[in-house]
């Protein structure tokens, strides 16, 4: 017995030091990241009691090594979108925090509601968080203090055709785009999102929730409509288009449900959907 606690201690003793050393290891827990931290209290109770009722060794064997692996996830798991301590203040009103000239934006570790859409030229951000913002050809937004707030907000508004690609990295919270550009990311995102507009590339990776997606027209000098990218994830997709669009419909390793709507076998323009490990349901109307 003490060999063996030797070795889970000393497992997670390197899983702790990799955390330190090498963070982005563990980025693709993100999106587990609130599951994984508010059960822990749940997991101790139930494991403990079960430990006591039974008398198998071989079950309560069992019982230690999953809890020794529950508590590895949840000591490696980044926690920048939980805390144990409670809200104690409230964001309050949004604020003008400046105006931008950047091609690109990126926003990144924040957890609020966000909202993107068309305005002024440019790029204006207004927040009601303590949000850090760097200039340069890539507008990057984050915010490392965000917990310690509720009803958090981050506006950006963005002129026509001001910047060619949008991407958020690691957020939590529901997301509301309505813009005209080239390229959308969506990389670790717990949250409902809704998008609305042109685009000629939406990439979703290590999604939870739920998402609306209205391309409003096929973007001007492409061969192709669009192409839409889905891998590892879970939750409803609903997905409208323009009329006379061929969709193309490529899913692998995935437990999802997917209707597409018979007028959208042939068409003059092509949008392709990816879609890999993913669970849930999409649909194509």
């Amino acid at each position: 017995m003490k060999k063996l606690l030797g070795v889970f201690l000393t497992f997670l003793g390197l899983l702790i030091l990799l955390k330190s050393i090498r963070p982005e290891v563990y980025d693709y827990l993100l999106p587990y990241a609130p599951y994984i931290k508010r059960a822990f209290w749940g997991v101790v109770l139930i494991v403990a009691g079960l430990y006591v009722l039974v008398k198998n060794k071989t079950v309560r064997t069992s019982l230690a090594l999953a809890f020794v692996l529950y508590l590895a996830l949840f000591l490696v798991t980044p926690g920048a979108y939980y805390s144990w301590r409670f809200s104690s203040r409230d964001a309050g009103e949004i604020t003008t925090l400046g105006k931008f000239n950047s091609s690109e934006i990126l926003i990144e570790n924040i957890a609020a509601e966000i909202t993107v859409e068309q305005g002024t030229d440019g790029i204006e951000v207004l927040s009601n968080l303590p949000v850090k913002i760097e200039e340069g050809e890539t507008l990057v937004i984050s915010c490392l203090d965000c917990e310690d707030y509720k009803n958090g907000r981050l506006l950006i508004r963005v002129g026509d055709n001001a910047v060619k690609s949008l991407a958020l990295r690691n957020t939590i919270g529901d997301i509301n785009i309505d813009l005209g550009t080239s390229l959308l990311t969506f990389d670790n995102v717990v949250g409902d999102i809704t998008i609305s507009g042109t685009f000629s590339s939406l990439v979703a990776r290590n999604f939870i929730g739920d998402m609306e997606v209205e391309l409003e027209r096929c973007p001007e000098d492409e061969e192709y409509c669009s192409q839409i990218e889905v891998y590892r994830g879970s939750g409803e997709i609903n997905i409208s288009i323009p009329d006379d669009v061929n969709v193309v419909p490529m899913i692998e390793g995935s437990l999802t449900s997917t209707t597409i709507n018979k007028g959208f076998e042939t068409g003059e323009k092509t949008l392709k959907l990816i879609v890999k490990n993913f669970i849930g349901k999409i649909v194509v109307e």
